[in-house]
Formats: structure tokens, C-alpha cells, sequence
């Protein structure tokens, strides 16, 4: 059923529909990549990396609480008493978390909490909506998914909490988010937002363009946060990566082919940088060569 619903992570994600994080693997990898990251695949697994677990629960205890959440009391998930208690909670709708994580990420949430509200942001964030609203609908025989961290009640914007590793800085988080696809993402959640069906909730008119907002969280003390919007120019390419997106994926579909890299040699072109570092150097050898060991020669 298309439209926006409330459905359960676990539900959510046992779709085969196309989402942004497919989409992103389609413009950035190839169909093959993508078929194997999809339901598509029958020996699908979804990642379960403890590596995003830090992240995936702070954005759970920040947007849903405690009642979000479960904290199993292990060192791993390697014994069979956590990995019970771990499907116990996922089958309650709930997102496990190792102990060892708990204090940080409360932490994390507790240190944001204070950053947004200093924040002179209009509409306020992630205020006066709802969180983990699903998107489906479909577009061009293609039948595709969002899951919105957080959707105002009036559609104005969507706000998307991340945490990173690294810097939260806005001029380096930016390579980050094209790195990572986010510019996709906001494209292709946008997009399912004006196909939903209109009895969902107030209508969003074509020219009156909802804002996506990044809230950027570090993972470190002392869990510095920054807020990052694309521009006109970023949007639009982001639309074609969309686009080329939907179109490959339907391709693949109808012909039930789905191709890895070019079947074809392919030539690597002399990149300028590169053909700078290697002159750069020979300069350097050059100098070295012609100066008294006492001299000094800059690299």
C-alpha cells in the first residue's frame, strides 16, 4: 500500500522496493552490487556490523527513547544468551545495544538535546512531527521506499539525524555526504514526499519545495553538532542521480539482467593532480642533484 505509514524497522527494511541506499549503490557501484544489497538477492543478509551500532542506537534513543531501545548486558554478541536476548528485542520492535556502548550513547543523545535548542533554526528540529514515518509509492512502474527520521506534522521538512567518526564541521562533513550518498537521499526522500497520496496528510504543492536537514552528530566528546542543507545546484544533480537510478533499476527489472562494471577495457586517463605530484618531484630530484649537500632544498 502506497502512502506514508508507521511501520516497524524490521518491516520496513523486508521490502524490495527501491531506496535511496540502492539508488546510491546503483549511481555509485553498479546493478550487480545493488541486487546483492537488495531482498532481491535470496541469499540476502542485512549487515550487522557492531561498527554502526554506536550511531544506529543514539539516532533510536534520540528520535523514539528508552521505549526504542534495549540494553542487553553482554561483551558481544557472540554467546547464544545475547544473541537471544538481541532477537527478542528486535521482535519487539526494539533496537539492541551492547552495555559497553550504553553510557556513550547517552552521552551523545544528552549532549544534542542542548545544541538543538540553541540552534536559531525556523521551523525548530525535529519538533512538531513524527519519527520513522515509511514512504511508499510508486514512480514509473518502479515501486520505491523511504524511511523519514523525522517528518513535520505540516511536511515543511525532513530531518535526518547522522553521527559520524569523523569531523562534524560542515566544510568537512560535506565530502563526507556525498561520499555516503546523503545527497541522493535527500533527493529521493523529496521525492516520495510529493508522490504520497494527498489523503495522508496536507498536500505539498509543486514549487512550494519542503527543506531536507542534516543534523550532524560526532561520536566523541564533546559531541559537537552542525546542521547541512544542499543547494539549488546540489539538488539538481542529486534529481539525476535519482532518476538514472529509478530508470536502471527498472531496466534491470523488466530484463532480469543485472551487469557489474563495463564488460570492456576500460583506460585510466592521466588525472592532473597526478601528473602535478610526479613534476613536483622530479623538480625536487632535479635540485637535489645540484646543491651542496649543505644546502637546504624544499619539499
Amino acid at each position: 500500500m502506497n502512502g506514508i505509514q508507521t511501520i516497524s524497522s524490521e518491516e520496513y527494511h523486508s521490502s524490495t522496493a527501491l531506496s535511496a541506499s540502492l539508488a546510491h549503490i546503483l549511481c555509485s557501484q553498479s546493478p550487480l552490487h545493488a541486487w546483492t544489497a537488495s531482498h532481491l538477492n535470496p541469499n540476502y543478509k542485512r549487515e550487522d556490523a557492531e561498527r554502526f551500532e554506536i550511531g544506529t542506537a543514539a539516532h533510536a534513543l534520540l528520535l523514539e527513547g528508552n521505549d526504542g531501545v534495549a540494553m542487553i548486558d553482554a561483551p558481544d554478541w557472540r554467546s547464544k544468551a545475547a544473541r537471544d536476548e538481541r532477537d527478542a528485542a528486535r521482535a519487539e520492535g526494539k533496537l539492541p545495544i551492547l552495555g559497553k556502548h550504553w553510557n556513550d550513547i547517552r552521552a551523545m543523545v544528552a549532549a544534542t538535546g542542548p545544541q538543538l535548542d540553541a540552534l536559531k533554526v525556523d521551523p525548530p528540529l525535529l519538533k512538531d512531527g513524527k519519527p520513522e514515518q515509511s514512504l511508499f509509492w510508486e514512480e514509473d512502474g518502479v515501486q520505491c521506499r523511504a524511511r523519514l527520521d523525522w517528518l513535520r506534522d505540516d511536511r515543511a521538512t525532513i530531518d535526518d539525524y547522522k553521527t559520524t567518526k569523523g569531523s562534524a564541521n560542515p566544510a568537512a562533513w560535506t565530502r563526507t555526504l556525498y561520499q555516503i550518498g546523503a545527497d541522493i537521499q535527500a533527493a529521493f526522500y523529496l521525492r516520495g514526499l510529493f508522490r504520497v497520496d494527498a489523503s495522508d496528510g496536507p498536500e505539498v504543492e509543486w514549487g512550494t519545495v519542503p527543506v531536507f536537514r542534516f543534523v550532524v552528530v560526532e561520536q566523541t566528546a564533546p559531541y559537537a553538532l552542525s546542521v547541512v542543507t544542499l543547494d539549488d545546484a546540489a539538488m539538481e544533480l542529486a534529481e539525476r542521480k535519482v532518476s538514472y537510478a529509478i530508470q536502471t533499476w527498472k531496466r534491470c527489472l523488466e530484463t532480469d539482467t543485472w551487469p557489474g562494471y563495463a564488460n570492456r577495457v576500460c583506460v585510466a586517463e592521466l588525472p592532473g593532480y597526478e601528473e602535478s605530484r610526479w613534476l613536483e618531484h622530479e623538480a625536487n630530484e632535479s635540485a637535489l642533484a645540484y646543491t651542496d649537500p649543505g644546502d637546504e632544498v624544499p619539499f
